[in-house]
């Protein structure tokens, strides 16, 4: 009766581990998701493609820097 008991006891733990561990894989893919949904825009000075979110915007053009941003679109 004792093993009977220990076992149950190790199986609990065990589906609550496996639970928990495929609760916290589907926050990670819904926020992968999430990163790969961003425009991406082209720098009007040297044409590297940088994601919305890091570029600088000034006069209805993206720009990957500053420098670039002061030097204007090729």
């Amino acid at each position: 009766m004792k093993y009977l008991l220990l076992i149950l006891i190790l199986a609990l733990i065990v589906w609550f581990l496996v639970r928990q561990r495929k609760s916290r894989g589907d926050r990670s893919g819904a926020e992968t998701r999430e990163r790969i949904a961003e425009n991406v825009v082209v720098c009007a000075h040297c044409r590297l493609r940088v994601p919305e979110s890091e570029s600088i915007e000034h006069e209805g053009r993206h720009y990957c820097c500053d420098e670039h941003r002061r030097l204007g679109p090729l």
